[in-house]
């Protein structure tokens, strides 16, 4: 199907949205964001915003807001929760399937705001059995405006000028905070993060989404091979039958012939690679600005239209997620729960390299692969005040020692993003600490039990059988 037809059919479409998620005819229709009134001519104020999101609170049971932060400018970060018959708790909801939707990181990529906005009222107010029955049986969270500052002054970064999407291991501007907050309390097993590119590069590089997994290399094995998985099998294939083309981001392409690789690498401060590394899949998505792209090379869309097919696409990916999960939600939310198990247990059996660098599609050197790992790192006071933020919303746990210094064991869930946080060899580190090394299986590798030794089973033998060490996670 060619663009001009989709979005001529997405203008005729507007009144009722873009997609299966759409609600039934109803006495009285349900919101309607600033865009949608004015037909894609404008993108929804922040004022409209917080009006749309209020009326959807208040006339659907099955949604429940909650501001979770807020900007320097004092803008509200919220976070929406979708379920039926209403939205579960915490406990409930890590239980369950959780998806995430992480909307316009970046303010000057707004259809990514403008989807989600849409896609949580859709889900609110659909009367079709089979989301319901889903909503029934999984969460979904969108926060829908990460960077109210930044879509306020159409910028890139946040009113200090720093971009979020470098910001989620040192988790040091107020959004990433937020957002870190949420994976740590609610466990999303999916993390989607919903921006734009542009101006792309005719044939080469011109789909109009693009999409990529993590591809930080101490992410967990099964969560990355999920997470690769979704976007290349089914993200790509449901977004062409959707009419809209995709492709992996970051990668020139001439046909099928690879050209060269120009973004998209392990910096654990994305936040595809910080979701995998807090084991979930993350995925990132990016629609295409330009108005000249794909199926209309020599052809140029008005800017109303070409904002209606913005937001057509992210609108389609986000229930092309959304039928992924109803298919294999729970399968995930096995992987996702194994994860932190096996995290665990390398960390006390330090059988499995910590890299510094390299990616799933570029070997690390030897310098960037470190073998065997340390035991755990030791902060002083000083240290571990200065940063006991950051360590907390990475759910990471220490222990304070009788020298006063405050061990952080490798043996915790949190074992993927210690290292590159805490190790002199990391890139984005916050501090360096003080290595420990121990044997395998020492005690000082891993956090106490409730009676006080260290948290080594007997068993721990092997790599694949370390699954029963997680007497001391709090996930599920």
């Amino acid at each position: 199907m060619k663009r001009t037809m989709l979005v001529l059919a997405a203008t005729a479409l507007l009144g009722g949205v873009f997609s299966a998620l759409a609600p039934a005819a109803a006495q009285e229709p349900p919101p309607q964001t600033g865009f949608e009134e004015r037909a894609g001519a404008s993108w929804t104020t922040h004022e409209e915003e917080l009006s749309f999101l209020a009326e959807v609170d208040e006339r659907s049971a099955r949604v429940e807001m909650q501001v979770v932060g807020t900007t320097l400018q004092g803008r509200p970060l919220h976070l929406v929760r979708v379920g039926h018959p209403a939205p579960r708790g915490r406990e409930a909801a890590q239980g369950e399937p959780t998806t995430s939707f992480v909307c316009t990181q970046h303010g000057n990529e707004p259809a990514g705001r403008e989807a989600c906005l849409q896609a949580l009222r859709d889900l609110a107010f659909t009367e079709d059995p089979e989301l319901v029955a889903l909503l029934s049986s999984q969460t979904f969270l969108f926060m829908p405006t990460a960077n109210p500052d930044g879509r306020e002054g159409n910028s890139r970064g946040n009113s200090q000028g720093v971009d979020i999407n470098r910001d989620h291991m040192a988790l040091e501007t107020n959004e990433a905070k937020a957002i870190g907050a949420v994976v740590r309390d609610w466990t999303p097993d999916l993390s989607m993060d919903m921006h734009e590119y542009g101006p792309g590069t005719p044939v080469v590089y011109d789909d109009d989404i693009l999409y990529l997994w993590p591809r930080n290399l101490n992410v967990e094995g099964l969560v990355h091979r999920h997470a690769r998985s979704l976007a290349e099998d089914h993200i790509r294939p449901c977004s062409e039958e959707g009419g809209y083309s995709a492709d992996e981001y970051g990668l020139d392409k001439a046909g099928d012939t690879e050209v060269r690789q120009t973004a998209g690498d392990h910096n654990e401060g994305i936040m595809r690679n910080a979701m995998g590394l807090r084991h979930s899949l993350g995925i990132l998505i990016e629609s295409a600005v330009s108005s000249s792209q794909g199926d209309l090379v020599g052809e140029t869309l008005s800017a109303d239209a070409n904002r209606l097919r913005r937001v057509g696409s992210q609108r389609h990916v986000i229930d092309c997620a959304v039928e992924w999960m109803a298919a294999h939600g729970p399968t995930v939310m096995e992987a996702t729960t194994a994860a932190p198990l096996r995290k665990e247990g390398e960390g006390v059996a330090q059988n499995v390299p910590m890299y510094f660098g390299g990616a799933d599609n570029q070997p690390p050197t030897d310098a960037e692969t470190v073998y065997p790992p340390v035991c755990a790192y030791d902060l002083t006071p000083a240290e571990h005040a200065q940063h006991a933020e950051t360590l907390e919303l990475h759910g990471i746990e220490t222990v304070e020692l009788e020298s006063g210094a405050v061990r952080v064991p490798m043996g915790q869930a949190a074992e993927p993003v210690i290292p590159l946080l805490l190790d002199a060899r990391g890139p984005r580190r916050i501090v360096s600490a003080t290595r420990v090394f121990a044997p395998p299986l020492d005690p000082a590798c891993s956090l106490p039990t409730e009676s006080g030794g260290g948290g080594v089973p007997a068993a721990m033998a092997g790599t694949a059988a370390l699954v029963g060490i997680g007497s001391r996670l709090r996930r599920r």
